[in-house]
């Protein structure tokens, strides 16, 4: 049996989530990824694929994308098609294929998609609302590229089509509790490759003193990409308040973004030396950045885009076996149970507090992160996370 996998879009992040779908599911089966290229390329974090077969068309923009779009949903060739997402550029030739075509097809959604749109529109007017949705039709590729030059999710209307549709999928799969309360379905976490992420397999000495980090110094992370929901400047401020010099904070992920420059100027502004950037990298380099890593932080905000979204990275943390901090959004209080700290989103002063405490006890910083490595195996790894998707997709054999 061969599964076709789509995504929104091949040049952007949403990429991630496809290929992890994709890598588990070609254990057992044929497998291809179908998917626009609104961008430059393939997202580089991905560029080579890992030998999946792939399938594009490069979407020029304008009304004629949506012809483009049908020379891509003609691309499909499996006999089950597995659509990443609840937009027209996935799920929406998904469903022609399904029509057309009599296949079976699924739907996974790992964001509320909807979240974002109600996060971005929430500050507008009426009339630049309507400007938005507006450009959106006219223009599927302002819509689907998910976020503008500032970070800001831009979301229209084939995302408030593609929603009230979900029902016509034959099946759904989520990422977390919120949707699966929200559009049914069978949760499959962000699953991580806990072998390829095995803190046994890298030395973290040698690794700092590459980057240039000496012994006597502390390392606190963010890794992945920059956007607004997800409080980097609260960790930039937090670590400030910590008012040691031997705490760096190292930002992993930096795109081209005016939000990610932005950033930065804060960040040196407020941290001087004791900041550390690196740029977009690919998958395979993750654990190599992770090795070097104290404390990783996911210092997630609550708002309406945060709310249906599980951070993928704090299973590759917990895979690498890193102390972990997050704020009290999504399933993530759930996830680090008795295994990582918990504190409130936006509260800078906790999280430094936090994060002191952390330092200041590095026995039970090392016992909390073996057992996040554990419970990732057993819970979170690509092994556990097979038996659940190979028991949906094996009845349509």
């Amino acid at each position: 049996m061969k599964i076709s996998v789509l995504t929104p879009d091949l040049s952007q992040n949403c990429l991630g989530r496809a290929y992890l779908l994709a890598k588990i599911l070609q254990r057992h089966y044929d497998v291809e990824i179908v998917g626009a290229i609104f961008g430059r390329g393939i997202w580089p974090p991905l560029a080579n694929l890992d030998n999946i077969e792939c399938k594009c068309v490069k979407i020029e923009g304008g009304v004629r994308a949506y012809w483009q779009l049908r020379e891509l949903a003609a691309k499909i060739s499996g006999d089950v098609i597995y659509a990443s997402k609840p937009r027209f550029s996935s799920f929406g030739i998904g469903l022609l294929r399904k029509f057309v075509c009599r296949r079976p097809l699924l739907l996974d959604i790992d964001d509320w998609e909807m979240g974002f749109m109600k996060e971005a529109y929430k500050n507008l007017s009426l009339a630049e609302r309507l400007k938005a949705l507006v450009n959106s039709f006219l223009n599927p590729q302002s819509s689907v590229s998910y976020w503008n030059d500032f970070g800001v999710p831009q979301v229209g209307l084939d995302l408030l089509f593609c929603e009230k549709l979900t029902c016509l999928a034959d099946e759904i799969t989520v990422s977390n509790n919120f949707l699966k309360d929200r559009f049914g379905g069978q949760i499959v976490w962000h699953a991580r490759d806990t072998e390829a992420l095995n803190p046994d397999k890298f030395d973290s000495g040698l690794i700092r003193e590459k980057y240039g980090i000496e012994k006597n110094e502390k390392t606190l992370m963010f890794l992945g990409t920059p956007r607004r929901h997800k409080g980097i400047e609260d960790l930039v401020e937090a670590t400030s308040l910590l008012r040691r010099q031997d705490v760096k904070l190292i930002i992993v992920g930096v795109d081209d973004t005016r939000y990610s420059q932005n950033l930065v100027r804060l960040a040196r502004q407020k941290l001087g030396q004791n900041i550390i950037l690196f740029g977009v990298q690919p998958t395979g380099k993750v654990p190599e950045f992770l090795a070097m890593a104290d404390i990783v932080v996911i210092p997630q905000r609550r708002n309406l885009a945060s709310v249906g979204q599980m951070p993928a990275k704090v299973f590759d943390a917990m895979s690498m076996a890193k102390a972990i901090v997050a704020t009290d959004t999504s399933d993530l209080p759930e996830i680090l149970d008795s295994c990582g700290w918990i504190i409130e989103p936006e509260r800078p002063s906790q999280l430094a507090a936090t994060l002191q405490y952390i330092l200041d006890h590095p026995m039970e910083a090392d016992q909390k992160s073996r057992k996040a490595r554990a419970n990732c195996v057993q819970k979170y790894s690509w092994n556990a996370l097979e038996e659940i998707l190979i028991s949906i997709f094996r009845k349509y054999e």
